[in-house]
């Protein structure tokens, strides 16, 4: 069982009254929850009130107060299935713990098995983020809002100062983005209204950016240096690591709903498993029931001490079990595949390094179309010509069409030719080793079978600067992948 959590800044919460309006309101919407009917046990203490339906649901909101001034306020709600399952939604608001003041909101769902057998399932997004984000509750994540909004980029140098701190992971604190690049003017990957789609499914979890056109790409990549995702591909940066994953629209996802899917679920992954600076229920429970104690130790019965510590083991004890969780959500963190690559972890770990997303499977494919060239001749059975033939109309990845753009790309300029080949090539399995007359670059560890690439620091003309290209396409054993 993987929980769903996120937490993002968010502006100054009116006050409780406006807190539990939401809560209320999102019950009210769903078609299952009926602890707020009038029937329900109701223990309406001031600061931890909870309310309990015959079902079994429960509702416990909790208020964190010092001095006269509201810390936090939180709630927990409980909702036991048929089949054996707890449904458990907490979401906790720590006032001006943020930056600029703002409050951090926390909000995390559980599937919790109540019986030896239950399946379960890795729950979704609650509507409650829809709702405090339409009301306005989203705060600034150091460079961008919190919204359910795409932040559509413009074609200035402002844009291009926020898309390279997103390349380099200092876009944001709290939420990773996702940057959809642009593969022509006004142009991506994916249709504008499944951009839109997608940002309103991940409001609350993860921002979305897209860039204007391929030309603020080039320019985007030369300020990083090459790091930036482009050509229509879709990356995914976390705060303080920048990108971590790149899709394409090839390969395992050569459909939009395929990629969205891939996208969405990275995304939720990602932002589950990132540090909290928020609270969640368990660490208000015990903030709370140790200024209870210390406010109270003077005052309070040896039953009513005894009643307090048994609830703060319990809260331990709910502790422990949501660290376990986390410790098996860890082991599962890198398990999901982002790249262009039909091949299992398995294989390409077995292999080595890729030198471009889908390398291999360009080779294997290549390979493939020269036996099925010959299967006559070696006298190849029907069903295995059948299957390679199939295997062989599979399209080329677009990783080897991205690499073969940048060397055409990096071979322009002869000025420029030896800073944007060496910051290429880096890129693509290379490390440089020597430059006087010429900058030798050899191949880095595992990447086995390239050879050493020599770049002249002072470039002939445009036709050698052809021949160059050409003879690193080889050097690389791309110039015969492509149809």
């Amino acid at each position: 069982m993987m929980p769903f959590a996120t937490e993002f800044p968010a502006k100054a919460v009116p006050n409780s009254a406006a807190f539990v309006a939401q809560v209320v309101s999102w019950l009210r919407g769903t078609n299952y929850s009926t602890v707020l009917d009038g029937a329900s046990e109701a223990d309406l203490d001031g600061e931890a009130p909870i309310i309990r339906a015959p079902s079994g649901e429960e509702l416990r909101l909790r208020v964190l107060s010092q001095d006269g001034r509201e810390q936090a306020i939180g709630f927990r709600h409980d909702f036991p299935d048929t089949e054996g399952r707890l449904w458990r939604t907490e979401m906790v608001v720590r006032r001006g713990t943020a930056v600029n003041g703002q409050d951090i909101s926390r909000l995390r769902t559980q599937c919790i098995a109540r019986e030896a057998g239950a399946r379960l399932d890795t729950p979704r997004k609650p509507y409650l983020i829809k709702s405090v984000l339409h009301d306005g509750w989203g705060g600034i994540d150091r460079s961008l809002a919190v919204s359910d909004q795409p932040t559509w980029l413009s074609d200035d140098d402002e844009a291009l100062a926020l898309a390279q701190a997103v390349t380099a992971g200092e876009a944001s604190r709290y939420l990773p983005v996702i940057y959809v690049s642009a593969a022509g003017p006004s142009r991506w990957s994916i249709e504008k209204n499944q951009i839109e789609k997608l940002a309103y499914d991940l409001g609350g979890v993860a921002h979305v950016l897209t860039e204007p056109d391929r030309n603020f790409s080039f320019r985007l990549r030369d300020a990083t240096s090459g790091r930036n995702v482009y050509g229509g591909a879709i990356g995914i940066s976390l705060p303080d690591h920048g990108i971590v994953r790149r899709f394409f629209l090839a390969g395992r996802l050569a459909a939009p709903r395929e990629l969205l899917a891939s996208l969405g679920e990275i995304a939720y992954a990602f932002r589950s498993q990132m540090p909290a600076e928020g609270w969640d229920w368990t660490e208000l429970q015990e903030q709370a029931l140790r200024q209870h104690r210390e406010r109270e130790r003077n005052r309070l019965s040896i039953g009513e001490t005894q009643a307090l510590y048994d609830e703060e083991i319990a809260n331990l004890k709910d502790k422990i079990s949501e660290l376990a969780a986390q410790i098996e959500q860890y082991s599962l963190a890198n398990t999901t595949k982002s790249d262009d690559s039909l091949l299992s972890d398995f294989i390409i770990n077995q292999i080595g390094p890729e030198i471009y997303p889908g390398e291999f499977m360009d080779r294997l494919r290549e390979a493939v179309k020269s036996r099925c060239a010959r299967a006559d001749q070696d006298g190849l059975d029907k069903r295995s010509k059948a299957v390679l033939q199939k295997f062989s109309t599979l399209p080329p990845s677009a990783g080897l069409s991205e690499l073969l753009e940048d060397l055409k790309r990096s071979t322009k300029d002869p000025n420029r030719l030896v800073s944007q080949l060496t910051d290429l090539l880096s890129r693509h399995g290379y490390q440089e080793k020597a430059r006087n007359k010429h900058v030798r670059l050899e191949p880095q560890m595992g990447f086995e079978g390239l050879d050493t690439i020599t770049v002249p620091t002072t470039p002939s003309d445009t036709r050698g600067l052809t021949n160059l290209r050409k003879q690193i396409e080889r050097t690389l054993g791309i110039n015969k992948l492509v149809d």
